[in-house]
């Protein structure tokens, strides 16, 4: 009986032991190959019609790897869309109503209270001089590690200036991979922006965004120093010719 507990004993100590090892290896980033890249995510985009008018759904995929789940990985999602034009001291609204995005994560299908989506509004220039700043709002979700995907909905009501405008959707997403570095640890993209024939100033123009996101410092803000890659995706999605108000 005695030698029984010993060996039991032994082989909780061993096991205890082998799994801090793993979790010590990953936080190293040394097992970043056995866990799932970015190939592996899937991302679509689509504007669809709700009870409550239009909106643009973004939906992302991605399985963990058996290894990744004994460890405490940490992914996250960056999603940004304009919400208004900066012109002249004065702001003209793109997306009527207040900005907030509704999430629901999957498998569980549980839908994500507000208070855990954080957002941040940034306003973002547009190329030459004395030109209009494009107010963008960040919405940021820290992934836990039971959450294989879901579906971000992205209420797109137009204002009476923003009829029949097309607006860029992007979505950054960060994988925990372990290690030190985020790849790429800088995004530079040039997103545009298609105003509707209503919009004061620039009907029916386009407006280049200079969108710059410094990964590994927001990664870091949010989650802490993280190693790992993040996988971007730009859409467009073209809001209802009819203003919220009908």
């Amino acid at each position: 009986m005695v030698k029984k507990t010993l060996a039991l004993i032994l082989v909780l100590v061993v096991f205890g032991w082998t799994f801090l090892g793993i979790e010590r290896a990953a936080e190293l980033g040394l097992l970043k190959n056995f866990m799932a890249s970015s190939d592996e995510l899937g991302i679509n985009g689509s504007r669809v019609e709700t009870s409550n008018g239009s909106a643009f759904v973004v939906e992302w995929h991605l399985q963990r790897k058996p290894l990744e789940r004994l460890v405490s990985g940490r992914d996250s999602i960056f999603l940004f869309y304009p919400s208004g034009v900066h012109i002249s001291g004065g702001v003209y609204p793109i997306i009527g109503g207040f900005p907030g995005v509704n999430l629901t994560v999957y498998p569980s299908g549980r839908q994500v209270n507000g208070s855990e989506i954080i957002y941040t509004v940034w306003y973002y220039d547009t190329p030459g001089w004395a030109v209009p700043k494009v107010e963008m709002v960040r919405a940021v979700y820290l992934v836990p590690p039971n959450v294989s995907g879901g579906r971000i909905e992205v209420p797109i009501r137009a204002t009476n200036w923003s009829r029949c405008s097309v607006i860029p959707v992007i979505l950054a997403y960060f994988h925990d991979t372990g290690g030190e570095g985020v790849n790429p640890d800088y995004i530079d993209l040039r997103p545009e922006l298609h105003l509707g024939p209503d919009y004061p100033g620039f009907g029916n123009g386009t407006l280049e965004v200079l969108f710059d996101f410094n990964t590994s410092h927001w990664v870091e803000m949010y989650l802490g120093e993280r190693g790992g890659w993040v996988e971007v995706r730009v859409f467009n999605a073209t809001l209802p010719c009819s203003s919220a108000g009908g």
